[in-house]
């Protein structure tokens, strides 16, 4: 009976042994239960705080571009911005008699026909009018010209202006419609331009207004297509007015 305790008290002595060396070369190369369930995590932690941040691609508006004739109207682009946008019937009629636009909100192309220079200047002002100062516009309106063999040349024109005036007034464009036909069928010819004045108030100032007056006139032959190199200003000889002050107040314009 005491053989048998003894050996049994051996044996867990061995048993007890062999698992402290078991345990002593887990902890000593790095296998213990420990090490395995948190090594993992550590990894999976930084891993996820390397992945960068998905950004959401940037929204991109297309400008807004547009063609109209009096029957149909294209756009593209953004329109929200676009003051006129609302009133298309408007820019529908405004297009009648075939009349074409294109462009964007800042600058568009007016094209067509018209039979006289003072209807293609009528119509530039009128779409200008309509989408405002902030927009330029290219009257590129083509003038139906007659024969030139059956022109014959123009009397010199007069364009009278009121007291103190010197802007073009409204009948201006009527005015030198004939003298532009004749130098947009003749390009050798030139327009020769005299601003006159009358005889009140101060010669110099007077003198200064004379200028301003002719300056509108050529402004005007410029718009309508005569190149600069075909005008002349020319001062003239005499001021005089006849005694008629509203006669004074004018600039001619002759072709040579």
């Amino acid at each position: 009976m005491h053989s048998n305790q003894s050996r049994y008290s051996r044996w867990s002595w061995i048993i007890a042994l062999l698992l402290a060396a078991i345990l002593l070369w887990m902890f000593m190369t790095g296998k213990g239960p420990s090490n395995a369930c948190c090594t993992p995590v550590t990894e999976t932690a930084a891993v996820t705080e390397a992945m960068p941040m998905e950004e959401e691609p940037p929204v991109v508006t297309e400008a807004f571009s547009f063609s109209a004739t009096a029957d149909e109207f294209i756009s593209h682009g953004d329109v929200s911005s676009i003051s006129w946008f609302d009133d298309l019937d408007g820019l529908t009629a405004l297009l009648a008699d075939g009349f074409t636009i294109e462009g964007d909100d800042a600058a568009i192309t007016l094209t067509g026909t018209a039979d006289s220079e003072e209807v293609k200047q009528q119509k530039g002002f009128d779409v200008q009018s309509f989408f405002g100062t902030d927009v330029n516009i290219d009257n590129q309106i083509m003038v139906t010209m007659a024969d030139s063999a059956t022109l014959t040349l123009p009397a010199t024109a007069k364009v009278y202006f009121g007291t103190g005036f010197h802007r073009l007034p409204v009948d201006g464009l009527a005015t030198l419609e004939p003298t532009i036909t004749w130098l947009s069928n003749h390009p050798d010819a030139k327009a020769i331009i005299s601003g006159y004045h009358d005889q009140t108030g101060d010669l110099i100032s007077n003198q200064a207004l004379a200028k301003k007056r002719a300056q509108s006139t050529y402004d005007a032959l410029l718009n309508a297509g005569i190149d600069a190199s075909r005008i002349e200003m020319r001062k003239p000889v005499s001021a005089e007015g006849n005694g008629d002050l509203n006669e004074a107040r004018r600039v001619e314009v002759t072709i040579e």
